[in-house]
């Protein structure tokens, strides 16, 4: 991967250390980690904006995989989050409102100024991806009022509708319009190096931002189904290497090792706070929905340390609940995203073939199955599956339905595809869980929410102490407006 700015990196260890050694509460208005003007320019500011993006995305992950049963809580956290216990996620608070989105205002604004179009846009589609998984996980947020300092101390909640409809709608056609505006001949305002992602290439970013409009109107889809039509036009822009050259994702090195690896590969099996899922592996070990059929992605993606057979964990169980000893797979140092430099996705080729799937599954059913397989595909030669295992996988019939996928095949294959990104937990909450949609799933074995799935987080248990306008909502069984 490219190396961030020496002296951005120095400046950001820095800012880390000052914030450890502060007692203030935290206000998302006034924080030390956000960049000032003296500290970078854009050119910094964009290498240390791509790294707080994907700490957002990590973060999100870390803890809110138990909610689509990616993961199910072990060791501490065995039957915690999974269980639905009220957890306030401080820190995908703070890394989406603390460092993600302040910085990349700051560059958006600095780079409108200079006239360094390829900068805004790129800040855009990256403010729009975050804002639009922070919406997603708590529904209303500040927004309109946010990221103007100490003039608004407690910036008011915008409702999800107005976010989606204005602010994520301008977010996202701005950075379309931005990325296509001519590159500035002043070496400054063109995009380089410090573009941790694709080196400076815009049109890879062209393709990003295509492909994050395309996520967008797929989850407005329910509210409107002519969304669905906008999606797939916008797919037809998006990323289309199927081997994943331009997804996004920020990959990391030895020397600065994925938090993928620190998380889950790295931590022995006495120290993990998460192994995957009985409903995730039995979606691909042959014994459940893909009956009889084993999935080659099992070894790239799970540890079973050399058993016949592989096995998840329930979830919400505790160790002596029936089923939870069983469990011999995790992620582990050998695995894809547990290896020391494994990325952290946030927009990938797949994603956007199964957007393409199902938007196109009621009206042209041929191509939504060209879309579902090119889309197993991608993932497959992602992970570094053998093309012979990949043929294989993708003609038989149990996969292929003989070309009649429905709904679920598409579903199941992005939820496989996707293993450790939130943005299946859209997609469960769009559908309500249907067990049509996503036979076998159940609800966790101890659910402290009653008899219903999880719908929301719950806001951080800081923020009210900060800012006296944070929603109050009953529990996290609630509804955010973009599944009612």
């Amino acid at each position: 991967m490219k190396r961030i700015n020496i002296k951005v990196l120095v400046m950001m260890v820095v800012v880390a250390a000052s914030f450890g050694a502060c007692k203030k509460a935290l206000d998302i208005n006034d924080d030390p980690s956000r960049l000032t003007p003296d500290q970078a320019n854009l050119s910094g500011l964009l290498g240390a904006t791509i790294q707080f993006t994907a700490t957002s995305f990590f973060n999100v992950g870390q803890y809110g995989n138990s909610y689509p049963q990616y993961l199910a809580g072990f060791n501490s956290y065995e039957a915690n989050i999974d269980s639905y216990n009220p957890y306030g996620f401080d820190n995908i608070w703070e890394s989406a409102y603390r460092d993600a989105m302040p910085n990349l205002k700051d560059m958006i604004d600095r780079a409108e100024k200079l006239g360094a179009p390829q900068y805004s846009g790129i800040g855009k589609v990256l403010f729009a991806l975050t804002l639009m998984q922070s919406t997603d996980i708590w529904g209303d947020l500040p927004y309109s009022q946010a990221f103007k300092g100490p003039t608004v101390p407690s910036p008011t909640y915008d409702a999800q509708q107005d976010i989606y409809n204005t602010s994520l709608k301008a977010l996202l056609d701005g950075a379309i319009a931005d990325l296509a505006k001519p590159v500035p001949t002043t070496a400054s305002l063109k995009v380089g190096t410090s573009d941790l992602i694709f080196g400076g290439t815009i049109a890879s970013w062209q393709k990003v931002a295509y492909g994050a409009r395309a996520r967008y109107y797929l989850h407005l889809s329910k509210k409107d189904p002519a969304n669905l039509v906008k999606a797939i036009s916008d797919v037809s822009s998006a990323i289309d290497d199927q081997k994943g050259a331009v997804d996004l994702q920020l990959k990391y090195s030895q020397e600065r090792p994925s938090p993928w690896y620190t998380n889950l590969g790295q931590p022995a099996i006495t120290a993990k706070q998460g192994r995957p899922s009985y409903f995730l592996v039995n979606l691909m070990n042959g014994t459940g929905y893909f009956s009889g059929v084993i999935d080659p992605r099992l070894p790239k993606l799970f540890d079973n340390a050399g058993a016949a057979t592989y096995t998840g964990r329930p979830v919400g169980a505790l160790s002596t609940d029936p089923g939870a000893i069983l469990a011999n797979s995790d992620v582990t140092d050998k695995t894809y995203y547990g290896a020391r430099t494994s990325p952290v996705p946030i927009l990938t080729y797949a994603e956007m073939q199964f957007i393409k799937a199902e938007a196109l599954i009621g009206t042209d059913k041929a191509g939504a199955y060209t879309a579902y397989i090119n889309g197993i595909k991608g993932n497959m030669l992602k992970l570094g599956v053998s093309d012979a295992d990949i043929t294989t996988y993708t003609t038989n019939a149990v996969v292929t339905k003989n070309g009649n996928i429905t709904i679920t095949d598409i579903m199941l294959q992005k939820y496989i595809a996707l293993f450790l990104q939130m943005e299946t937990w859209t997609d469960m909450r769009r559908y309500q869980y249907d067990a049509a949609i996503y036979p076998g799933l159940k609800q966790p074995n101890k659910n402290l929410l009653g008899n219903v799935y999880v719908q929301r987080a719950k806001y951080p248990d800081n923020e009210p102490g900060r800012n006296p306008n944070v929603p109050k909502i009953p529990n996290q069984a609630q509804k955010i407006w973009l599944f009612n």
